[in-house]
């Protein structure tokens, strides 16, 4: 078995700038991917994204660039960085265990290879548990969780389940060529950027979009006929059966704890959508063993991209501060 100064798990943007940067530094390291490509939840965005740099005052400390913009020039900006420097990634090698502690890790992939580490980076994101609808009829054929390119339907029926920025994105995008219902369970659109809100209110106003509020779905069912579903909802007026050509429940997901803990790291509370308990320099309970991004309790891409250089500078012994630390 080949061993590494760091093994760095899960190729989106925290993992990426990691793993960038070791390359920069001239370090040993081996970046590993579940998937056939880097960045998978960004490549998830649908198709011509506009993807934001946010927060815009947090200054960028990767070797990778990141500029807003569309879905497509910033995983074209990424696939050049990682490959400029000779970053040593392997796709398809989905992690299935984490052994040991600083300077002794072992992490079996799932065809059973070994892999020895010094330092472990953890940067799998939470996306990989997409939270599920959670009543009869989810795994429908015309249930989706994802909406790759909405431009793929045309005159259906379609209700879109969520009220964060990722469902008012793909309800807005949808209703240009089809009939879309949006369905939050609260009074208002809480969590929206400013900017999709005020578009998702301009649609309500203008009958472009049917938002049904204090509403929340009981079943969903599949029948013959065109449109081949139909959504049960239970609104204030009682429950209203819906007919519709495709459901897309945009709930967020659920950090994929059981695998987290199986690797031996602390998370200190119950809740669902706890995070890991982590030092100032992102380390877990198991020394050597790192903890970025959405996985840590930050979702922004800059911020994961940020602890991504940071850690590779922590492992080298380098005190630097975090690029927020002034900031927030």
């Amino acid at each position: 078995m080949e061993g590494y100064d760091v093994i760095i798990v899960g190729a989106g943007p925290g993992g990426l700038s990691a793993a960038t940067h070791a390359a920069h530094k001239g370090q040993s390291h081996v970046l590993l991917e579940a998937s056939d490509g880097v960045a998978r939840t960004v490549q998830r965005y649908q198709k011509g994204k506009h993807v934001m740099a946010e927060p815009s005052i947090l200054p960028l400390r990767s070797d990778l660039p990141f500029e807003p913009g569309s879905r497509e020039a910033i995983l074209d900006a990424w696939q050049s960085g990682v490959a400029e420097p000779g970053t040593n990634i392997v796709y398809n090698a989905r992690v299935s265990e984490i052994l040991g502690e600083r300077g002794d890790f072992t992490v079996t992939t799932a065809d059973g290879s070994l892999w020895q580490g010094c330092h472990v980076i953890l940067a799998i994101g939470v996306q990989g548990n997409l939270r599920k609808l959670g009543v009869d009829g989810e795994d429908l054929p015309f249930v989706q969780y994802q909406l790759d390119d909405p431009d793929e339907y045309r005159g259906e029926s379609i209700v879109v389940v969520g009220a964060g920025d990722a469902a008012i994105e793909n309800a807005l995008a949808l209703a240009r060529n089809n009939r879309v219902s949006i369905v939050n369970r609260r009074d208002e659109f809480l969590r929206a950027k400013p900017g999709n809100l005020k578009q998702i209110l301009s649609a309500i106003d203008t009958r472009q979009i049917t938002a049904l509020y204090e509403t929340t779905v009981s079943q969903v069912r599949q029948h013959d006929g065109d449109p081949p579903g139909e959504i049960l909802l239970n609104t204030p007026d009682g429950e209203t059966p819906v007919p519709v050509h495709r459901v897309i429940a945009r709930l967020g997901a659920i950090p994929p704890r059981r695998f987290v803990e199986s690797c031996g790291i602390r998370i200190p509370s119950q809740s669902a959508n706890a995070v890991p308990e982590l030092s100032h320099q992102y380390e877990s309970s198991v020394p050597g063993l790192y903890v970025i991004g959405a996985l840590a309790g930050y979702p922004l891409i800059k911020q994961a991209m940020n602890q991504g250089y940071e850690v590779i500078e922590y492992i080298q012994g380098n005190p630097i501060k975090p690029v927020d630390h002034d900031l927030f």
